[in-house]
């Protein structure tokens, strides 16, 4: 209940104050309420959004002086996405919105002055609308004893300092494609792939290939039903509908990532590809019928290329282990 009358509470209050790239406060607010995720409190909140801040003015500042000269703009680049994903100083959530400030504002500093600017300081403005509401979430559905099932099934053994460099090693290796790729011919018309090989590759259970199966059934039916939301939004243009939408959707995911299933996590980023598809649609000012079709196969190039980035790396990892013994 909390998760998804949660996620439609907070998609209602960022579509009625209607700011730039709102559509992002519901998906990046879906892992503060996410199974075993605790509510963070006013210091941890802050804390949070300081991090944020000093991270995009570094960002959009290296971007600034350094995107004329590639041969140190994509070094440092990488060596920061390295970083990132091998400290464990930084909490997940704000690997995440970090992650996500690294790979767009220095791509979108490549366009026109200001486009960059403009983006860091609504990320700043998303994450902020993102702590508070779910804090406003918690206060409506406090923590409970229940909730401690899934803080036992998520929390994992610490890793040392050479399995998080080579997990970030590995990580930076399926990047480092893409980042290129978008990077040399100023891609930023397909900046949610990016974004999404990002969000995903945080996650290396997807180097199993059941994992990797179930999340592209996974995203594939959140698009789906983003479609299908999105043309009966067509017959319906009211915002009440839309909540109900959000309300049926959350209810269908919802059930299956708060199950005993090894594989429920998957579901919850099936309910962000729907989150994401549709609230990205319907806050464009653009054709937004041809749109959502092409957030749909945005997405699910992002899925493919990671599960099978990730079952590259897995094979090379398992030949290397036969050779060694």
């Amino acid at each position: 209940m909390r998760y998804v009358l949660g996620i439609t509470f907070i998609l209602f209050i960022s579509s009625i104050l209607d700011y730039p790239l709102s559509y992002l406060t519901t998906v990046l607010a879906i892992g503060y309420i996410a199974p075993g995720a605790k509510p963070i409190t006013i210091k941890q909140g802050a804390t949070f959004i300081l991090i944020l801040i000093i991270i995009n003015l570094i960002t959009y500042v290296f971007s600034s002086f350094f995107k004329d000269y590639p041969l140190v703009f994509m070094p440092l680049i990488c060596l920061g996405i390295l970083w990132l994903y091998y400290t464990n100083k930084i909490p997940t959530m704000v690997k995440l919105f970090a992650l996500v400030s690294l790979l767009v504002i220095p791509l979108l500093s490549l366009e026109p002055q200001g486009v960059s600017g403009f983006v860091a300081i609504n990320l700043i403005m998303n994450a902020f609308m993102a702590v508070l509401l779910t804090k406003l979430v918690f206060w409506v559905f406090p923590w409970s004893e229940a909730d401690e099932v899934f803080v036992k099934l998520k929390s994992n053994a610490e890793s040392n300092e050479m399995n998080r460099f080579l997990y970030a090693r590995n990580i930076l290796l399926i990047l480092l494609p893409v980042l290129f790729l978008f990077f040399i011919f100023k891609l930023s018309g397909g900046l949610l792939i990016l974004i999404f090989i990002g969000i995903l590759s945080m996650n290396p259970a997807l180097a199993n290939a059941k994992v990797g199966a179930v999340l592209i059934v996974a995203n594939i039916l959140g698009g789906i039903m983003a479609i299908v939301a999105y043309k009966l939004l067509v017959v319906v243009p009211l915002l009440v509908f839309m909540l109900l939408l959000t309300l049926c959707v959350g209810f269908i995911f919802g059930s299956k990532l708060f199950s005993k299933s090894k594989l429920a996590p998957i579901f919850g980023t099936g309910f962000s590809t729907f989150l994401l598809i549709l609230g990205s649609v319907t806050s464009s000012d653009s054709e937004a019928g041809s749109e959502v079709w092409t957030r749909v196969v945005q997405i699910s190039i992002a899925v493919l290329y990671v599960v099978i980035a990730f079952r590259i790396i897995a094979h090379f990892k398992s030949n290397r282990k036969l050779k060694l013994q």
